[in-house]
């Protein structure tokens, strides 16, 4: 039997450093954060936490009293040994499992507080992997603040064949959101793409291999190897380990157009002949992928967001920040074209996130957030009904969309719960996305709610190597000033209004700000690629308080 690993550093290397020792800043509250960590190979480590820069010039080492009670002691090249004060240091134990990925719950921290850690090796020839190149450090939240801003992003799809291009967008985003001191960011989709090209594809690699009858746990090292890569780069891992992140995954973490297919075009998507014979190994096939795609997300992206109920595979999650509150949507993981209703989120999903916005009357945030991978308006309904003819390339993106007609109940029943909230309490509704490979802000309306205030904020990608001017030009044109959002016939259609549109890379910073009179002001600022190959980016700021 032949090698099916999807690496071979020699055949198909990366043309970058794939992803060793990392960490990324999870969940953060006022008093915890959630730390994820990767290492390169199994043993004990330790966790260093401190609320000063942690001196790296000497030799580590950490002694014991007790069990739960540690030191950590510095010795010096003249033979000098000081104890370094700290806050916390964990003993932790790596293994193979979750491709030796661990996430520690910081807790008992102080509000609005820095801390500093570093990641050791002691028994190790070279004791330091993390902290000692680079001052690393988290932030709790505070308890209340009247003002912060907070990044959005997607689809991180920078690889023309195998070379790496228009990583300053990542640089830039880095750059910004120092800038403005953001508490944190989201990652609305698609941080990796398992089938970006032909040279980084796994479907394609599957249809090469499955002859073989690779398992769950082939596709299991497959996927990892894409999160290696893809976020191996420099500035990525930067900006991942500076900022607590917020992640949800849409289809390209598991496969283009991922539960808007048909069962036999989901098997086309394996076997393009549509053997009957084999039909059932072919679903088979993608039913294991799509378990692998499962538990890689869970150990790169979702382990470090808020806890979910892990019995019942639930990806969606709320937080808080500041007078905010927010939800993320799991658009993927439950989601069925085939199914009759509820096709994108499914039952529980839909009873999870009325539960919060009923919870919601009686709170004290002053903005809901919801996280909407695909927008809920974005490309002409026209369009997106006209081009859904099975077996078109085009087809799974068409009903991917809000707008597809399979969705109109769905998404008259979300918009209905949304425009409801905001009526009744005059507070504004946000929906935050990716997916379409536009950055865009929309006003929402419906004559029914005159005092509903609700908008669509979308950042789409922060890098997309492979599309072309003339494929932007062509998204831009199908994206109307203003008009109706398709709806059922003799329902009162919703409206939306078309405030800016960028065609280019582009990533986005939010700003929430309650002002000394009690008004809530709440900016977009998006960043996009002037395209002139000179590393600048133009900013243009929406004001959505100043919307009409």
């Amino acid at each position: 039997m032949s090698d099916i690993n999807f690496y071979h550093p020699e055949e198909r290397p990366w043309p970058n450093p794939r992803l060793d020792y990392a960490s990324i800043i999870g969940h953060t509250t006022a008093d915890s954060v959630r730390l994820w960590l990767r290492v390169d190979r199994p043993g004990d480590y330790w966790l260093v936490v401190a609320s000063n820069p942690i001196p790296t010039h000497g030799t580590p080492e950490i002694t014991a009293s007790d069990e739960q009670s540690y030191s950590f002691l510095l010795s010096t090249d003249a033979g000098e040994t000081q104890e370094i004060p700290t806050e916390r240091i964990y003993p932790l134990e790596f293994d193979s499992g979750y491709d030796i990925t661990k996430v520690v719950e910081l807790e008992g921290l102080q509000p609005d507080s820095r801390y500093y850690y570093c990641l050791l090796q002691t028994n190790s020839e070279n004791p330091w992997i993390l902290g000692h190149e680079d001052k690393l450090s988290v932030q709790t939240f505070p308890e209340h603040t009247n003002e912060f801003n907070f990044g959005l992003y997607s689809c991180h799809m920078p690889y023309d064949g195998r070379k790496l291009v228009n990583m300053e967008m990542w640089d830039l985003f880095y750059q910004e959101l120092s800038d403005v001191q953001a508490r944190f960011i989201i990652g609305a989709g698609d941080q990796m793409y398992v089938d970006g090209n032909l040279q980084l594809n796994v479907w394609s690699w599957l249809r090469q291999v499955k002859d073989q009858m690779p398992n769950r746990y082939d596709m299991i090292s497959w996927y990892r190897d894409l999160f290696r890569g893809y976020w191996g780069v420099l500035p990525v891992r930067r900006v991942l380990r500076s900022f607590p992140c917020y992640m949800i995954w849409d289809d390209h973490e598991i496969m283009d157009g991922w539960g808007s297919f048909t069962e036999k075009e989901l098997v086309a998507q394996v076997d393009a002949t549509l053997n009957e014979e084999e039909r059932e190994y072919h679903l088979v096939l993608t039913q294991e992928m799509f378990q692998a795609a499962k538990q890689v997300y869970y150990e790169y992206e979702h382990s470090h967001n808020p806890p979910t109920d892990d019995t019942i595979e639930q990806f969606d999650y709320e937080f808080n920040c500041g007078c905010s509150a927010f939800y993320v949507l799991d658009m993927r993981g439950h989601r069925d074209f085939n199914r009759d209703s509820l096709r994108i989120l499914g039952e529980q999903q839909w009873e999870r996130l009325t539960h919060w916005i009923s919870r919601q009357y009686q709170g004290d945030s002053r903005v809901l957030f919801i996280v909407s991978p695909t927008p809920v308006v974005h490309l002409n309904s026209f369009i997106i009904n006209q081009f859904d003819i099975p077996y078109m390339v085009v087809t799974d993106d068409m009903r991917d969309n809000w707008e597809h007609e399979a969705h109109w109940e769905e998404r008259n029943k979300l918009l209905g719960t949304v425009f409801q909230f905001s009526q009744e309490t005059q507070r504004p509704v946000i929906f935050l996305s990716g997916d379409v490979h536009l950055g865009a802000a929309f006003k929402v309306s419906h004559p029914d709610f005159p005092a509903a205030r609700v908008f669509q904020l979308t950042s789409s990608p922060i890098i997309h190597a492979t599309i072309n001017k003339f494929a932007r030009r062509i998204l831009e044109m199908l994206v109307k000033e203003s008009g109706n959002l398709g709806t059922l016939p003799g329902n009162v259609p919703y409206q939306f209004q078309n405030l800016y549109l960028c065609r280019r890379n582009n990533f986005g910073i939010v700003r929430v700000k309650e002002t000394d009179e009690g008004e809530l002001s709440i900016k977009y600022d998006l960043f996009g690629a002037t395209g002139r190959g000179d590393g600048t980016i133009e900013k243009k700021q929406i004001d959505l308080n100043q919307i009409p």
